[in-house]
């Protein structure tokens, strides 16, 4: 039964899965569509990102691992502070995890580990995937060390009612396992798991409720979870000091399990790549013309079909008919001159009350239901690497590509970054759900870029890309200095076509000149930028100096976001 993958199709469990669920405080300041949004969510991260630590195995069953994670994940991804209204009810299905979960609420390294969890999502699963397993193994494996356990010095300094405490939590720990043993052997062979309440779970919540009412128990198990407590603390100063770098490497490594690899960051071969990762994205940041730029190339649309636009009087941009209304909205004006008259001032009022004012009927376009958000689509990116890129405008690249990919791959969205030099020097890095070449693209950001440059190949590329299944309908966004010329006229043509057919945009950002090189031709937005060096010198940041379009089409997505 260890292998189980699901948790068992029964009665009894469900209504144990569901009570955790409805157990928790959000249910009670959250309709029941954001209570099933936040049970599908947490479901996905147990089954998908947490599965491998669950499915371990161990002595503890399955389901109850499942559950025991089902409690952290909330508490810790989603803020949810998991409410037990009936310790008892609590007991008889988690037994001595409840006391170990009320002293973990109350350590000091579990607000932080909050705290990251709500700056980034990946740091909140892999300190999941290090605190599940410290959980697992304080319930499991204490019993098997407590004899060695109990002779060492810490466990002496806590008062003489040590070895009274020591002994009841042995107890409970045995009669917990031996619970979920039984437990899990009914569920599996779908036994009524009712029937064993009337002695076996009540005893044991009796005797958790009695150990929790011994003096120095909390200091005893703040002892016993010490180690628990240095390594989560670890773990936080670890992600405080490279937040942005771990969901940069999560984002372009999914697969790999960072949480037991986050000391191995600043070795070999992440050192270097760490350092350029932080230098880019600090650019970035510090360029307010480049970060509006980028804002805008990855916005997200509104769709309004025309399905659902419809007259109706909530529209007011047109006139219909004069009708009799009560209305002084839309009086008309001979009307509204009756109220200059002292005689003519009563006829007003007595119309008002009967409804015959003479006032404009208004239609117009209503949209009849609220604006969907149509998630934009793939990207493709062309780097200019020729020699004449080296210096400021290589970093500039360098910094845009590496804040694009990390907005495409938080919003799982498709990318290929195609960098182009003379005919024959042409390479494509793919980041999409099929091929994620993350290897090739962290090697593109320590890449010195030389040599010439051919904007027909680049073209040409593009075009063949955007007509490969997974990038039809990309955008497109091309990086260079426009020092090239394009001189393919057919190329030109066929570009025009692609872009009616696929329905694509395409982006240029020039750098450090004033002409485009030909790419204003094909482009819907064009930017010229240039570098600017900070006082001191150590640094620099980029200043947009002219656009093809205006600047408020900027400023105004910012306010849309």
């Amino acid at each position: 039964m260890e292998g189980s993958e699901d948790f068992p199709n029964n009665s009894d469990a469900a209504s144990s899965r569901t009570y955790s669920f409805l157990g928790n405080k959000a249910s009670g300041n959250k309709g029941l569509r954001d209570l099933l949004l936040l049970h599908n969510q947490t479901a996905a991260v147990l089954g998908r990102d947490l599965r491998s630590t669950i499915a371990f195995p161990r002595t503890i069953p399955r389901p109850i691992r499942e559950k025991i994670a089902e409690v952290l994940t909330l508490e810790i991804l989603f803020g949810q502070p998991y409410e037990i209204k009936d310790p008892e009810r609590f007991i008889e299905t988690f037994g001595a995890f409840y006391p170990i979960l009320l002293t973990l609420r109350n350590s000091k390294p579990w607000p932080k580990l909050r705290k990251i969890a709500k700056k980034s999502r990946g740091a909140g699963i892999a300190g999941l995937k290090i605190l599940l397993p410290l959980i697992y193994d304080i319930l499991e494996r204490f019993l098997e060390t407590s004899s060695s356990v109990s002779s060492v010095e810490y466990l002496k300094e806590i008062d003489a009612g040590i070895d009274e405490i020591l002994s009841q939590f042995e107890e409970i720990l045995k009669e917990t396992l031996l619970m979920w043993g039984n437990t899990g052997s009914a569920e599996f062979s779908g036994r009524n798991v009712q029937t064993m309440r009337s002695y076996g779970e009540l005893a044991l919540a009796d005797a958790v409720l009695a150990f929790m009412q011994k003096g120095g128990y909390q200091d005893f198990l703040e002892r016993i979870m010490e180690g628990l407590y240095r390594r989560m603390n670890e773990f936080v100063s670890e992600m405080e000091e490279n937040m942005e770098l771990f969901d940069t490497l999560a984002l372009l490594f999914p697969q790999r399990n960072w949480s037991y690899s986050v000391k191995e960051l600043k070795k070999e071969p992440y050192y270097v790549q760490l350092k350029m990762l932080k230098n880019y994205s600090t650019f970035f940041e510090k360029s307010p013309d480049l970060r509006k730029i980028v804002d805008f190339i990855g916005r997200r649309e509104f769709d309004p079909p025309s399905d659902r636009i419809r007259l109706s009087p909530f529209g007011k941009n047109r006139i219909q008919t004069v009708r009799f209304s009560d209305s002084i909205n839309n009086l008309l004006p001979m009307e509204a001159a009756k109220l200059l008259n002292p005689s003519l001032k009563k006829k007003f009022y007595a119309d008002m009350l009967e409804g015959k004012l003479l006032s404009y009927q208004l239609l117009g376009k209503h949209y009849t239901g609220p604006p969907r958000i149509k998630p934009r689509g793939p990207m493709i990116v062309l780097v200019d690497t020729s020699g004449s890129m080296h210096g400021a405008p290589q970093t500039l690249a360098k910094s845009a590509v590496l804040a694009m990919a990390k907005r495409m791959l938080s919003q799982q969205r498709d990318m290929k970054v195609i960098l182009f030099a003379s005919t024959s020097q042409h390479l494509e890095i793919e980041l999409s759900s099929r091929k994620k070449m993350s290897e090739k693209f962290l090697n593109f950001l320590l890449y010195t870029f030389g040599g010439g440059t051919d904007f027909n190949t680049a073209l040409a590329s593009g075009l063949k890309s955007l007509k490969e299944k997974d990038f039809q309908g990309a955008d497109l966004l091309f990086i260079t200095d426009g020092k090239s010329e394009v001189s393919d006229e057919l190329v030109l043509a066929r570009w025009e076509e692609a872009k009616k057919k696929y329905n694509a945009k395409v982006y240029s950002l020039i750098v450090g000149n004033s002409g485009a090189g030909g790419l204003s031709e094909i482009s819907d937005y064009t930017y010229f930028v240039e570098m600017e060096l900070d006082p001191e010198g150590s640094g620099g940041f980029v200043r947009l100096i002219e656009s093809s379009t205006e600047q408020k089409s900027i400023d105004s997505n910012e306010a849309e976001n």
